[in-house]
């Protein structure tokens, strides 16, 4: 029973420092993010809404994650563009920030006019 018990600790214990905070399996449309355990940034899964026109205003929405246990704020692109006063989106993309899974922050960031 003890051999049982400290092979299901390794584990959990591994799948914890695969992504604390649910960043490891975080997927766009171009594909899956680069991901790391001590610190990823990346920027990635951009989408061209129009491609003649060129933006002129950048508009950013962000939610952050504490261990994954308690997660706040609003990614959302309608979110985004109204920070920005964006009435039109050229061009959307995601930002991560994640530092040892404990601290993971999302941004949606538009650009348009």
């Amino acid at each position: 029973m003890k051999r049982v018990l400290m092979s299901l600790s390794v584990v959990v214990f591994a799948g914890m420092l695969s992504a604390c905070a649910g960043v490891g399996g975080y997927t766009q449309p171009a594909g899956m993010t680069p991901t790391a355990w001590i610190f990823m940034e990346t920027t990635s899964g951009g989408i061209l809404h129009d491609n003649g026109a060129t933006p002129t205003k950048v508009g950013k929405a962000c939610g952050t994650s504490i261990m994954g246990i308690v997660a706040t704020g609003d990614t959302s692109v309608e979110a985004a563009m109204n920070q920005g006063g964006i009435k039109k989106a050229v061009y959307t993309e995601q930002y991560i920030k994640s530092i040892m899974g404990f601290f993971v922050e999302v941004c949606t960031v538009v650009k348009g006019n």
